[in-house]
């Protein structure tokens, strides 16, 4: 049976959802990272001027690290940063990434005094297996469904949805919490294994209502971390 500890985490995107756009600048968003964080952030750089007319959510400055494992995305709508494993990443601490996440993006959000009206977390994890489809099959139908109409599917998924308010102190509003499991393949060299994204937000339509400050901000990412790990467990316990 499958078990949370065997899955290997991917990517950690981290994101804020600016409620008020008409503050972006491409050129002061290059400069804020770069002079707190030029040394993280010192790879390739791709920057479009701030009234190009594109849609707000799509980025006009995108900065690399050197080796390609952190990347940020900004634009009028939202700030990404993004963390990638690479080859050298042996040992993975989803909690020790986001800290060192949340420390840019709140010295982002200081310094240009962005107005910040919703967070969201997005992990990606793989784990190697040798028929994906079925071992997601076994873990989450009926016997009969296994028989028919799954006992040949190639390729299989479920995604799963809720919202609901953490019971975290601290922590006032409700989240969705998104789930995937499905059949997949590990790059580069394509090995089938079973892939779970799960992207956990503050609502939507709810926000106007919020303004988080920069302790918000971290109180929100560590209780997503947390929460995501709980669900992990719960989709893929271990068995004796």
């Amino acid at each position: 049976m499958l078990s949370w500890r065997q899955f290997t985490l991917d990517s950690v995107q981290a994101a804020m959802f600016a409620a008020d756009r008409s503050t972006f600048d491409s050129g002061r968003v290059v400069a804020t990272i770069l002079r707190n964080f030029g040394e993280q952030f010192s790879g390739e750089m791709q920057v479009l001027p701030s009234a190009t007319n594109l849609p707000p959510e799509i980025p006009r400055v995108v900065l690399l690290s050197k080796n390609n494992s952190r990347q940020i995305q900004a634009g009028p709508a939202r700030f990404n940063l993004i963390w990638n494993r690479n080859a050298s990443d042996t040992q993975v601490n989803l909690e020790q990434i986001l800290l060192q996440c949340v420390d840019v993006l709140e010295y982002y959000v200081r310094e240009t005094r962005t107005h910040v009206g919703r967070l969201g977390l997005v992990l990606k994890r793989s784990c190697a297996n040798d028929d994906p489809a079925q071992t997601l099959i076994r873990r989450f139908c009926t016997e009969e469904s296994r028989h028919e109409p799954f006992n040949r599917s190639a390729n299989f998924e479920i995604h799963n949805h809720k919202e609901y308010s953490p019971a975290i102190q601290g922590v006032d509003y409700r989240i969705n919490s998104w789930v995937r499991c499905q059949s997949g393949a590990i790059e580069p060299d394509d090995s089938p294994a079973v892939l779970v994204i799960q992207d956990l937000n503050t609502l939507a339509a709810e926000m106007e209502r919020h303004r988080f400050d920069v302790e918000q901000i971290r109180r929100f990412f560590l209780m997503a971390s947390r929460e995501a790990e709980i669900i992990m467990e719960k989709y893929f316990p271990e068995r004796e």
